[in-house]
């Protein structure tokens, strides 16, 4: 067996042995046979530790008292969805997942749906090992609160993350009615003051006069 585009085979097999003086290195320690049931004609081949450079069009060779076959085997690799992280921070909403094969697709969506297009801004890199990260974020927009689904897929694979979004609002000012009436009361309050005090001021000075004619009437009697 041996990939298309090299000439280096990834496994060997003959002489009832493995022969694996001239496989490709890059299929070192990862292949072996069901040696077990070869004599039922089963020559299929096991290949661990997949990864994405692994994909390709293989060629498969085989020969017995029967007589010799080629086969042509496409081999296709996927890294599923397995995560999706999303936060929301003020107005602000960020999707993300990581480790995916092949490039998948986001997108954004509400319930209720919104009367608004959703403007985000989505980012994909693509790392050392062919695997893609993915990660958009948007601004939510200032209405009711809604339901915000982020979807992430890929062919064969979809998965869905939700955050509710709540609108953040100042606290309402007091109605003008109210301030007047505060105002109002205020000043009754400060009038009630000042009365009780006028009173208790006027009711003072009535017990010094009425005092000081009692003090005199007694001088006169005395006298």
């Amino acid at each position: 067996i041996y990939p298309i585009t090299q000439n280096s085979s990834i496994h060997s097999y003959y002489h009832n042995k493995d022969q694996l003086g001239h496989q490709n290195q890059s299929f070192q320690n990862r292949t072996s046979l069901f040696l077990d049931q070869l004599s039922r004609g089963n020559a299929s081949l096991l290949l661990k530790e997949v990864k994405i450079q692994d994909e390709g069009r293989y060629k498969c060779y085989t020969s017995s008292s029967r007589g010799q076959q080629d086969s042509f085997i496409r081999l296709k690799v996927e890294a599923p969805v397995s995560d999706i992280r999303i936060h929301q921070d003020g107005n602000r909403i960020t999707c993300s997942s990581e480790g995916i094969y092949p490039q998948p697709e986001l997108t954004w969506s509400t319930e209720p749906p919104s009367n608004t297009a959703l403007q985000n801004r989505t980012t994909v890199h693509q790392t050392e090992e062919k695997l893609y990260d993915i990660s958009s974020s948007l601004t939510g927009p200032d209405g009711p609160d809604l339901i915000y689904s982020c979807s992430i897929r890929t062919r064969r694979n979809q998965k869905t993350a939700t955050s509710r979004s709540q609108r953040t609002s100042l606290p309402s000012a007091a109605p003008e009615g109210s301030s007047r009436h505060r105002v109002v009361s205020m000043v009754m309050v400060g009038a009630a003051v000042a009365v009780v005090t006028v009173v208790l001021v006027g009711k003072y000075k009535m017990q010094k006069i009425a005092s000081a004619q009692h003090g005199g009437a007694q001088n006169q009697f005395t006298s």
